[in-house]
């Protein structure tokens, strides 16, 4: 585990290390935006043009699933032992073209086969080696001490590109959406519209970052590991004992980003059960906005001036109000928009800004060797909180009602906390 002076930590924030940060926050944008896509409009493509019953889903979704276990903990043990001109990541961004191509692609398929081939096998080997290479370069090219204020960047620019997306998605629904029956359905036009957006941006995101990125030469590289020998160490007693931290910190994130699991796929719902008028939403919207960006600038630099602890745990403790104030809408009709407008910058704050400090705690965890490696462990956190958290997200929606998610998700948050505090902290506060 490294251990972080933070007796020259300055308040303003080094050129270099902005620009990085600003290059790693559209590829990981483009990722987003990418996954946004593929995760909502791959689905409905299976529904709404191949006519396939919702099993098919199922087997995908799985399926995609099992191949990002496998290929992102791959992935991160070839890069970490990559030794190119390129760098150690930056080859590996190239494969954003290859989802690109994959996405817009996958807009032509004729039938299940042709979709597992295209999502699960060529997007899965490729959107893991993309993820994971702009995932790594702010470990990789960041001084910890600064880390927290350029993980808020990224997540600035994340969160913006994520309403992008959903932006494009009401656009499609404006001009792509036919009856059928009692709904509607997205043409395959509207699916080949969203496609090339969510393809085209990942390619441009790679090609950002391919034209502006640099990595220190393979001479400054620790020696390189034989794959197999990477592989067996996951499974060594004491390599597990040294870095006992780190996976302390995932079971942590296991219990809190089941947070979010239980809430988001039902937000917006929520929002349409409450039949908030238009103008209503894009005024929460508007709020939120600014707001959030701005908890993530403080939560970086908050995470960097006295540690990433200090800054994670209030931060939950002020976002557990705006999920306990969520419901309240519900039962108060007649001031629904006014308690929406205070709750939802908390809420999207739990969801999405405290991301920040933890992006940040975890980075500092990776052994400075293996940091490949360890973001495919850290990846198992995303996986398994998924499962937890829809599973309970959708047992309560069914039986107790939708406002009642934001009443079960801070059972999490709050059990997390206490996970997190046997967690070491890893910036060391000079007193």
């Amino acid at each position: 585990m490294e251990e972080i002076d933070n007796k020259e930590t300055k308040d303003k924030l080094p050129k270099e290390v902005k620009k990085i940060a600003i290059i790693v926050g559209f590829l990981v944008a483009g990722s987003l935006i990418f996954g946004y896509f593929e995760s909502s409009f791959f689905n409905t493509y299976l529904d709404h043009i191949l006519n396939l019953p919702y099993y098919y889903i199922s087997i995908m979704v799985s399926l995609s699933a099992l191949m990002g276990l496998i290929m992102m903990i791959v992935w991160g043990i070839k890069s970490d032992n990559t030794r190119s001109k390129l760098g150690r990541r930056r080859p590996y961004i190239f494969f954003g073209f290859i989802m690109g191509i994959g996405m817009i692609t996958f807009a032509f398929a004729e039938n299940f086969l042709m979709c597992i081939i295209i999502d699960v096998i060529i997007i899965g080997i490729a959107s893991n080696a993309y993820h994971l290479a702009g995932r790594l370069l702010i470990p990789d090219l960041v001084e910890p001490e600064k880390r927290g204020r350029a993980n808020g960047i990224v997540g600035v620019i994340s969160f913006i590109s994520l309403l992008f997306a959903i932006s494009m998605t009401l656009v499609a629904n404006e001009f792509f959406t036919v009856k059928r029956g009692t709904g509607n359905i997205l043409t395959r036009e509207g699916h080949l519209f969203l496609f090339i957006i969510g393809g085209g941006a990942v390619m441009i995101c790679a090609t950002i970052g391919l034209l502006f990125i640099s990595e220190p030469s393979p001479s400054e590289l620790p020696p390189k590991k034989a794959f197999i020998v990477e592989l067996q160490e996951m499974f060594n007693l004491e390599e597990f004992k040294q870095n006992n931290q780190f996976y302390r910190i995932v079971f942590a994130l296991i219990i809190f980003r089941a947070h979010i699991y239980v809430v988001l796929p039902f937000l917006f719902n929520y929002f349409f059960f409450l039949a908030l008028t238009t103008m209503e939403f894009l005024l929460i919207i508007l709020v939120s906005l600014p707001t959030v960006v701005i908890v993530m600038i403080l939560l970086g630099k908050i995470a960097d001036k006295f540690g990433r602890k200090t800054s994670l745990i209030p931060g939950i403790l002020i976002a557990l109000i705006g999920f306990f104030l969520t419901p309240v809408a519900f039962l108060n009709p007649e001031n629904k928009f006014i308690i929406l407008l205070i709750a939802t910058p908390l809420v999207l704050m739990g969801l999405l800004g405290l991301e920040v400090p933890l992006n940040s705690w975890s980075q500092d965890l990776f052994p400075e060797d293996k940091r490949g490696k360890f973001m495919g462990i850290l990846n198992v956190v995303n996986t398994v909180s998924q499962m937890i958290g829809v599973t309970v997200g959708g047992i309560v929606a069914t039986i107790y009602g939708l406002p009642w998610v934001f009443v079960v998700a801070p059972i999490f948050l709050i059990l997390s906390i206490f996970l997190f505090k046997r967690v070491e902290e890893t910036l060391k506060i000079e007193k």
